[in-house]
């Protein structure tokens, strides 16, 4: 059920994620209200309400009604929760329209992100590994908490952001769909050999994070058979440790390079996940996840003005920004990666026999849990080098594209108002 959850959620991204891009990237600029800052304070309030809503379900009702209730909620939550990300990353790019502003910035928010999920990871690894006899009412309390901390970071951030008109003065789009030029704008982006390299890559190499703390969890509590506090401190002292590096890490890829420094990231990632296979105790799995986490977070840096690199090439080719429209269809092309990963990693382990219901499992269901936690996310970071071995958008082209950025939302722009050939 739950597993079906996520893949029925995911497949309505098909439907809502293109449209909701589209209709993003047409809305007219209010110079009362401006435009994506608006959209991300009147969806953030939803995203709340609705993850404080998913508290109301109780385990005495029927399983079904359970995923109905569920389902329903996660609906709604990932429609608004779409029109954040999509309004925010467009905000973002035009905020930060150089390469190393992206660069700096992502870095920042790889803190105070981790920050906010250290402490919505620190609820289950206590509530969910080892001792699990706590009452309901003291973990709807505690998750609460959670939710209500991070409804307090989106007000004090969305409060303070600003959205200036000068970001809409080139490249913008507004009015309402035209259904020619709308299949005209995706049938071009379809084209973009950099689209179609970044696109594969985002599809493969870091998809099995979508359910990296979810398989975390199961391998603590039934291979390593550690406590709540030890596994907090597997999840959390590797990251401890990658934040004084970070600043290094956003250097790495301004001065090398946003794909060369992928291909460096993915190589610790990789080797950290070949050693986890083999832990057996929560000091080795904290040691593991070291360079698990370091190249991840290398990786995950240089994506950040790559990605972006897409949107202005586009813009520079056809003198219109499709934030939203890129955006959109790189979440469409990942999305069913996504939710497979949730039932690969539970097919996987429910294939080598694992028993939910059982507190001691099989050498066989171990195993499961070890393929499923440590072998795929192996698989899927080998097979996405395979596209970005092709992304045509090197050092030289980043820089140019950086440059165009720069001047189309600053000004002094030898080709502003008008596409490159």
């Amino acid at each position: 059920y739950v597993g079906l959850v996520y893949l029925i959620y995911n497949i309505w991204n098909f439907v809502n994620d293109p449209l909701i891009g589209i209709l993003i990237d047409r809305k007219k600029y209010d110079p009362k209200r401006g435009k994506y800052l608006h959209l991300m304070r009147v969806s953030a309030p939803f995203m709340v309400l609705c993850l404080a809503a998913m508290l109301l379900s109780r385990p005495q009702w029927p399983q079904f009604l359970i995923f109905l209730a569920l389902l329903v909620e996660l609906f709604i939550y990932d429609t608004f929760s779409t029109v954040f990300q999509v309004s925010y990353n467009s905000l973002y790019y035009l905020a930060a329209p150089t390469k190393e502003e992206r660069v700096d910035i992502n870095v920042i928010q790889s803190y105070v992100s981790n920050v906010v999920s250290f402490f919505a990871t620190l609820v289950p690894t206590f509530l969910m590994v080892g001792d699990s006899s706590r009452p309901l009412h003291v973990i709807v309390l505690i998750l609460m908490g959670v939710i209500l901390f991070n409804a307090l970071l989106y007000y004090l951030a969305a409060r303070n952001i600003e959205d200036k008109p000068e970001y809409y003065r080139l490249g913008t789009q507004e009015g309402g769909i035209n259904y020619a030029t709308l299949k005209q704008d995706v049938l071009g982006i379809l084209r973009m050999r950099s689209f179609r390299a970044w696109a594969g890559y985002s599809l493969l190499a870091l998809a099995p994070n979508a359910v990296y703390f979810t398989a975390f969890l199961y391998f603590m509590d039934h291979v390593v058979k550690t406590s709540g506090l030890e596994a907090t401190i597997a999840d959390t002292l590797p990251m401890l440790l990658v934040f004084l590096i970070l600043p290094l890490l956003g250097r790495v890829v301004k001065h090398r390079g946003a794909k060369r420094s992928i291909f460096v990231g993915v190589l610790p990632y990789i080797l950290g996940y070949a050693a986890l296979f083999f832990a057996d105790n929560w000091i080795t799995v904290t040691l593991c996840y070291i360079p698990i986490m370091a190249g991840k977070y290398l990786m995950t840096t240089a994506a950040a003005p790559l990605s972006a690199a897409l949107i202005d090439e586009n813009e520079r080719l056809t003198g219109t920004r499709k934030t939203g429209l890129i955006t959109s269809l790189l979440t469409l092309i990942a999305a069913p990666t996504l939710s497979i990963q949730q039932l690969l990693l539970l097919g996987i382990m429910e294939r080598f026999g694992y028993n939910g219901t059982l507190l001691q499992q099989s050498a066989e269901a171990l195993m499961g849990i070890r393929i499923g936690t440590a072998i795929v996310p192996i698989l899927f970071a080998l097979a996405g080098m395979i596209p970005l071995f092709f992304h045509p958008i090197n050092l030289k082209e980043e820089q140019e594209l950086s440059e165009f950025s720069r001047q189309r939302r600053q000004g002094n722009a030898a080709t502003d108002g008008e596409a490159r050939p």
